[in-house]
């Protein structure tokens, strides 16, 4: 059985062994002294940082100010002494004891 000739790209030959490289030249940075933020001049340095999404989510101006009146009631259902019925915590144990 015959072989198709090869062309002079699938001998070996790579057109980029003698490409040029760019030499590589490392950066150094200082890490001793702060450097400024390339936008520093930009920013006013007087107005408050953004927040996190969980503390933009529980403060109190992100709401109408007012509590929920099922938290409010459970607040008090639990001053006064009564037992919390909700069922997380044994459902929780049950699921636990189903992976074992």
């Amino acid at each position: 059985m015959s072989q198709a000739p090869r062309s002079s790209d699938q001998q070996g030959s790579d057109p980029t062994a003698s490409a040029r490289v760019p030499q590589r030249v490392e950066r150094r940075i200082d890490t001793t002294q702060k450097h400024p933020a390339p936008d520093a001049e930009q920013q006013n340095l007087n107005s408050p940082e953004a927040r996190l999404p969980h503390e933009r989510d529980q403060a109190v101006d992100m709401t109408d100010g007012h509590p929920d009146p099922e938290i409010k009631q459970a607040h008090d259902d639990l001053e006064r002494g009564l037992k919390d019925t909700d069922r997380g915590v044994p459902a929780h144990e049950a699921y636990q004891k189903q992976k074992r």
